[in-house]
């Protein structure tokens, strides 16, 4: 991985903010050229620094009223074929691996509340692998930082 200078972290935090803002608008802001912020911004996405660029939606804009988070506890042989299965559903926003008893950590975002005993029969219950589920409604979010929501390794 490259060495981040005070500069390529500015550049981070503008982008944070708005990942729209223009390579002109940064160089006024961080005193470089538009072209030197490119190139900067470029070496960063090909070095893994920068993942992508996206928006954050509200999920009641698709009528998804209800967050749950779900731990997952997995039989250790089937954790990967699991975490593949749920990524492929489109309700689910996260799925993460966690230490302690073998299991994921999954976002989902569904219909309403009302739902959910169906939602968990019809899409985790029934996964080959999935030993138990604790489930918890999201009541209210205080902080979001999706510009920090992938790890990788």
């Amino acid at each position: 991985m490259i060495q981040l200078d005070a500069t390529d972290y500015a550049i981070l935090e503008i982008l944070k903010e708005d990942g729209r803002c223009s390579y002109s608008d940064i160089a006024e802001q961080v005193h470089l050229s538009r072209v030197a912020v490119r190139e900067r911004i470029n070496t960063m996405k090909e070095n893994g620094i920068i993942l992508g660029f996206t928006i954050v939606i509200d999920a009641k804009a698709y009528q998804k009223k209800a967050g749950v988070f779900m731990d997952i506890e997995v039989e250790p042989r089937k954790l990967d074929a699991v975490a593949l299965k749920l990524m492929e559903l489109p309700e689910i926003a996260i799925v993460s691996q966690h230490t302690g008893i073998t299991g994921l950590h999954v976002h989902a975002y569904i219909d309403s509340s009302d739902k959910l005993s169906a939602f968990l029969e019809e899409n985790i219950y029934s996964i080959d692998g999935v030993k138990n589920v604790h489930v918890q409604l999201l009541i209210h979010q205080y902080k979001t930082n999706s510009y920090l929501a992938r790890y990788q390794e």
